[in-house]
This record gives structure tokens, sequence and C-alpha cells, in this order.
């Protein structure tokens, strides 16, 4: 259960809290690889392209038709992605390749079954193999980045159990008109950090409550029921209305073509430099020279042997 889980001991206090932990990971990246100073980007500019994949990460999991996607594996991806990003600097692993990890193993976690044949057979056939092999290389690493935490409670089942509640109070007609706008709700906060900070259930609410006043249906004496007393119902109200003006001011995402392409240079550069100190001489040197050790022992060994 999710009030048990290591999910919620990882929620965050508040965004802003989110907000120094990114420019933590950024300030490390910078410090660890000063050779790439030239083209370093912002903790903003990087959330601002982790954005963007997060947007193509739901577009990509609408690709999927026979069969379609388990509607939580979009959740479970999108939960792997941003925290993936609170360990590792976009600067070090571009977004795109990381969000396709984050989907395939989210499919994996969820037993949603396809083969990584199958799977970047979605993409254009130029970035099949790149892709599949970044993927099946990188498996270890994400699962590190979540602290082996695999298991994403989302907040689809506490919605379905709010609108079960609902259908019985208002009848079946106002109970479906109310699916429509919370899942709406819904797809707009995953988009955010709320995820991150919030319970599923909180997530859940605030969705059926925003559902009810677009569909002018009053919900508010089953809002006061879920609460133990007046201070809590007090509580609850003050949380569903943080979640809503956390997605008034984060939802909206903008970004261009231009920074965008900026964004995109800037990265490639860091790729070749990390690529280019991976292959430094002086460290092909000491691995070629514990090579010729080993083997001189070896050979040593062979003539000691008594015939």
């Amino acid at each position: 259960m999710f009030h048990t889980s290591k999910q919620r001991q990882m929620l965050f206090k508040s965004e802003k809290e989110i907000q120094e932990q990114r420019r933590v990971v950024n300030q490390t990246f910078r410090d660890n690889h000063q050779e790439c100073i030239d083209f370093f980007i912002s903790p903003e500019d990087e959330r601002l392209l982790c954005r963007k994949f997060e947007r193509e990460l739901l577009r990509f999991c609408e690709v999927f038709e026979e069969p379609p996607l388990f509607r939580s594996i979009k959740c479970t991806a999108m939960n792997y992605f941003k925290r993936f990003y609170l360990k590792y600097s976009a600067m070090q692993y571009y977004p795109q390749n990381v969000m396709l990890l984050c989907v395939y193993f989210a499919c994996k976690v969820d037993e949603f079954t396809i083969g990584i044949d199958k799977f970047v057979a979605m993409l254009e056939e130029s970035l099949q193999y790149e892709t599949g092999s970044f993927i099946l290389a990188h498996e270890f690493l994400l699962m590190e980045a979540l602290g082996y935490s695999l298991t994403v409670y989302n907040s689809y089942r506490p919605l379905d159990g709010f609108l079960i509640e609902l259908r019985s109070q208002l009848g079946s007609v106002s109970g479906d008109s109310l699916r429509r706008h919370a899942n709406s709700f819904f797809n707009d906060a995953i988009l955010t950090d709320v995820t991150l900070i919030y319970s599923p259930s909180q997530i859940a609410l605030a969705a059926v409550i925003y559902s009810s006043e677009q569909n002018h249906i009053d919900i508010s004496t089953y809002v006061k029921s879920l609460a133990t007393d007046s201070a809590t119902h007090a509580k609850l109200l003050t949380t569903i209305a943080d979640i809503r003006r956390h997605l008034q001011l984060n939802y909206k995402f903008q970004i261009s073509s231009s920074k965008l392409k900026e964004m995109e240079s800037k990265c490639a550069s860091i790729t070749k430099c990390l690529e280019i100190e991976n292959e430094d001489p002086s460290s092909a040197e000491d691995k070629a020279g514990k090579r010729l050790t080993k083997r001189r022992k070896t050979v040593d060994e062979m003539e000691l042997d008594p015939l």
C-alpha cells in the first residue's frame, strides 16, 4: 500500500526542494566535467528540455494500438523519468533515449509483455538499433537511479474508487460524466512535479473536485464525509487548493525551436567531450599495461610448472 511504501518516503515537501535537488545535480555535473565548460546549460534549461520529452513520452505511449499500453504504464514511466533526472543531469544522459528507456522498463514492471525489437519498431528505422542498444545497456543504471524502488502507485485506482462511490450517490450518468474531466486533470498533473509532492489519493480527489465544478455537480457533502473532523476537512481542502494552484502555475510549457536546437547542440557537444574523456590515452595505456602484466604472469607460471 502507498502509505507504507518507499514512494511515500521519497515525496518532497515542496517544489522549492525539488528545484534545489535539480540545482545540486546540475552543479555536480559541472564540478566533475570542467572539460565541457563551454557547453554547460543551466538547471532551468535542463528542466525545459526534460519537460519537452515528458510530453513526447505521453505521445509515444499513445502509439501502441494493438494492444494499447496499460494506462498505468505512462504514469510509471513518467515517475521513472522524473526521478532519474533527480540523480543525473540531462547533460550527461540525453532525455530522448532516457524517455524510451523509462517506457520500456515500465512495460516490464507493469507486466506488459513486449520484446525490445517490437518496442523499437515504433521508431524510425534509423534510430532502432542505437536506441535498442542504449535501452539494454542502461536498464541497470535506471534501477540504480530509482534506488531499486520500482513499484509506482498512481492516481487511477483511488480515482476509480471515488467515482464508484459518487456513482452510487449521484447516479450512473453523473458519475460517468465526472470521469472525463477527472482524467483530463490527471493527464495534466503528471506533466508537472505534483506527483513528486502529493499522494495519489490527494491528486485523485483534486481531479474529482475539479471535474465536479466543470460539470456543475455539488459533491461538497461527499468530500466532507472523507474527513474525520472539521480540522481534517479544512486541511484536506487546503491540500487540494495547493495541488490545483501548482497545476495552474506549472502546467503551461513553451520552448522555441531555436532554444531547443541550442540545447540539443550543447548536449551533443558534451557527449563528444565525455567520449573523448573516456578514451583518454593514459587510461588506455594503463589498461594495456595491466593486460601485459597479467599475460607475463601467466607465462611465468607456465614456465614454473613441472613437465
